[in-house]
């Protein structure tokens, strides 16, 4: 029984499907990496943020307490 369409060009044709699925999936993972990268960089500006408001609450505490003295 001879099964039509399943020569060596229909494996040529999915090894070639399969290749560009592989670099379809670096490119994502490439951009998922500069994603990240970016996301880094919010949540160290966030903590720099954070540390910046902590030190101006203490310096508004400190002037608030000399004034009424």
């Amino acid at each position: 029984m001879k099964v039509y369409g399943r020569g060596p060009l229909d494996l040529t044709r999915k090894l070639s499907n399969l290749e560009e699925a592989v670099e379809g999936y670096k490119v994502l993972v490439e951009e998922q990496k500069k994603q990240i990268w970016e996301l880094k960089k919010v949540v160290f500006e966030n903590e720099k943020n954070k540390n910046l408001l902590q030190g101006y609450k203490k310096v508004i505490e400190d002037l608030s307490f000399r004034l009424r003295k």
